[in-house]
């Protein structure tokens, strides 16, 4: 992604002010989202389920107002991890789903 543009192109985001220095930018949210697995792996030495990693993933509490988006971007990094042998995920008698670390050892 980092080659389909100049650096100084201006950036209009749909939230916060333009910008120019994208690819500074790009690493920036790169860093952040492998600080936020880290964290996310660390949270999952014991099972939880995709609302209870809110505070792993974010750095204020979640409200009604978001809850939805959310619970998106955690599944989202969940999955992330799960395809990559990283984390596991069991679904219990109620159809919920409780991700946890893999077990190590296990093939990625």
């Amino acid at each position: 992604m980092k080659t389909v543009f100049p650096d100084d192109v201006l950036v209009l985001p749909s939230h916060g002010e333009p910008f120019r220095g994208a690819q500074a930018r790009l690493d920036a949210l790169l860093r952040g989202h492998r600080t936020a697995l880290r964290r996310l792996e660390r949270a999952l030495r014991s099972p939880k389920r995709a609302v209870d990693v809110f505070p792993a993933l974010f750095a204020r509490p979640v409200g009604d107002g978001v809850r939805g988006m959310a619970t998106g971007e955690s599944l989202a990094h969940l999955n992330y991890l799960l395809r990559q042998g990283r984390v596991e995920r069991v679904r219990d008698a109620d159809g919920v789903d409780w991700w946890s670390a893999a077990s190590k050892g296990k093939a990625a």
